[in-house]
C-alpha cells in the first residue's frame, strides 16, 4: 500500500514560509504510527512549506492531509484536485476534527480526533475500497505510543518528541482541551528516554502543550532522567508560567537546563490583567509572572513570549507597550493577532464580533478579525507589522543575547540567536509577499 501524508503551507492563503527548521511533527508521527499498523506500507512525507511538487502527479492508494485552520483553503483545493483524478483522500488534524462536516465535502474520509485508535481500520477500509465517511478517534493512554519515523525526511535542524497530551486549563482562545482532553495523559518516562535515544539527532523540539506541565514532580523526574541518560541533547519547548511558581519550581528549572533545555516559548498572551481575565487565562498564569520569568532566565534558559493583540476595542497603544515591556524584560516577543479558532469558546462567543467569520485564510494571526472601535482593523494590522519590524532589529537582537545569563552559555545564546534571526527572516518574507501582492 502506498500512502502519502501532506502538511500544507503555513503562509497566508497557502504560500510557503520557506524558513522552517522543524520537520512538521504530525508527519513523522503519522509515519511511525502507520509503520506500526502496516509495516509493509510505502510511505512518503511531503512538507509543502519546503518541498515543491506537482499535485497532479501524486499517485497513492490514499493521501492524508493534516490541517490547521488557516491551511484549510489550500488543503481543500489540493484534496479536490486529487479526488478529481480518483485518488482517495482522508483529512485530519485540528480543523477537520472540530468541523468534520465541512471537511467531508473535500474528502473521502475525515479522521476526527486522535488517530491511534482508528488508523488501522482506516487503512483496512482503503484496501477494501470501503472507506467510511468519518472515523472518530478515542483519547487513549499514551503508554507505548509509536516512535516517529525520523528517517523519511532528512535535513531538518530540529526533530520532535512528546511526553504528554491534554491540558487542564480552559483558556477561551485554545482548542487543546477540546482536541486532546482536559485531563493530562503522561507518557512513561522510560518511553520518552527510549524515543529520544532511538536516533543520533541532538536538536529537539518538545510538542507538549506544556513542556513542564502541572505535575511538577513528574517533570522534575523526567528532566533528571534526560540529563542522566541523554547527555549532549539540546531542546526547545512550549510552556506555561504557573509551574515555575510551584515550591519545586527552582529544582525543576535546574534539571530542565541540565537536560538540555535551551529555550521556552511561553503563552504569556497579554500584559493586561483585564485581557487575561477576558481570555480565561488567569489560572495558568497565577500571580508572580515576572518573578517566575526571571527565575527561568536566571537558570540559563532563554524565553520567547507568545503575545496576542487585537482584542476587541484594544488600544493601539498596546503594541508600543508590548515592545517597551519586552525591552525592559530583555525577552523575545512573538506577537500575533488573537484568533477565535473553531473548537474554542471564543469562536462562538465572539461570532457576531468576528470579521470574515469562516473565511479561514484570515485566521493566520496576522489579520485583525475582531471588531475594533471605529473600525480600525487595518490600523491594528499595521501596528502589528510595525511591532515585528521594531522587535527584530539587529541592535535589539544583540541586546537580548547580551542580557542572557552566562549560566546558559553557549546553548541558550545559540538558540536565542537562531530563533530571533528566523523570526526576523520569516516576517521579512511575509512583508515581501504582501508587497508583491500590492497590499
Amino acid at each position: 500500500m502506498k500512502i502519502i501524508y501532506i502538511f500544507p503551507p503555513l503562509g497566508h492563503a497557502g504560500t510557503q514560509v520557506r524558513s522552517m527548521p522543524l520537520m512538521p511533527p504530525v508527519l513523522e508521527y503519522l509515519a511511525g504510527l502507520t509503520s506500526r499498523v502496516r509495516p509493509d506500507a510505502d510511505i512518503r512525507l511531503i512538507n509543502a512549506n519546503v518541498e515543491r511538487f506537482e499535485v497532479d502527479e501524486l499517485c497513492a492508494d490514499v493521501v492524508g492531509i493534516s490541517i490547521l485552520t488557516h491551511q484549510s483553503s489550500w488543503a481543500y483545493r489540493t484534496a479536490d484536485r486529487l479526488r478529481a483524478r480518483g485518488v482517495k483522500v482522508m483529512l485530519g488534524g485540528p480543523h477537520p476534527s472540530v468541523l468534520p462536516d465541512e471537511a467531508k465535502q473535500h474528502a473521502d474520509s475525515v479522521v476526527v480526533g486522535e488517530a491511534e485508535s482508528v488508523l488501522a481500520t482506516v487503512l483496512e477500509d482503503v484496501e477494501r475500497g470501503e472507506m467510511q465517511p468519518f472515523y472518530h478517534g478515542q483519547l487513549l493512554p499514551v503508554d507505548g505510543a509509536a516512535f516517529p519515523r525520523r528517517d523519511l525526511a532528512p535535513g531538518y535542524v530540529f526533530r520532535s518528541f512528546f511526553t504528554s497530551r491534554g491540558c487542564p486549563y480552559d483558556c477561551k482562545f485554545c482548542a487543546t482541551p477540546e482536541l486532546h482532553g482536559h485531563h493530562m495523559r503522561y507518557r512513561p518516562i522510560e518511553d520518552v528516554i527510549l524515543d529520544l535515544g532511538s536516533c543520533k539527532h541532538k536538536m529537539w523540539f518538545c510538542t507538549d502543550a506544556d513542556s513542564w506541565g502541572p505535575n511538577v514532580p513528574r517533570y522534575t523526574d523526567l528532566f533528571r532522567e534526560m540529563a542522566t541518560s541523554l547527555p549532549g541533547i539540546h531542546w526547545v519547548g512550549e510552556t506555561s508560567i504557573a509551574s515555575v511558581q510551584h515550591p519545586m519550581g527552582e529544582e525543576m528549572l535546574r534539571w530542565a537546563r541540565r537536560s538540555g533545555l535551551m529555550q521556552v516559548w511561553i503563552g504569556w498572551e497579554s500584559f493586561s490583567d483585564a485581557t487575561l481575565r477576558e481570555y480565561g487565562a488567569t489560572p495558568k498564569m497565577l500571580d508572580e509572572r515576572e518573578e517566575a520569568l526571571k527565575k527561568i532566565r536566571d537558570n540559563g534558559i532563554d524565553v520567547v513570549l507568545f503575545i496576542m493583540l487585537g482584542a476587541r476595542n484594544e488600544s493601539l497603544d498596546e503594541y508600543q507597550r508590548v515592545l517597551e515591556m519586552c525591552d525592559r524584560l530583555a525577552v523575545t516577543p512573538h506577537p500575533v493577532m488573537v484568533v477565535p479558532y473553531p473548537g474554542t469558546a471564543m469562536h462562538q462567543e465572539l461570532r457576531q464580533d468576528t470579521l470574515h467569520f469562516g473565511e479561514w485564510d484570515y485566521y493566520d494571526g496576522m489579520h485583525s478579525i475582531l471588531t475594533q472601535q471605529g473600525g480600525d482593523n487595518l490600523a491594528h494590522e499595521e501596528a502589528l507589522k510595525q511591532l515585528w519590524v521594531d522587535s527584530f532589529t539587529w541592535p535589539r537582537i544583540l541586546r537580548r543575547l547580551k542580557a542572557l545569563p552566562f549560566k546558559g552559555f553557549p546553548n541558550a545564546h545559540i538558540a536565542s540567536g537562531i530563533v530571533q534571526a528566523a523570526l526576523r527572516k520569516a516576517f521579512l518574507e511575509f512583508r515581501a509577499l504582501e508587497t508583491a501582492k500590492g497590499k
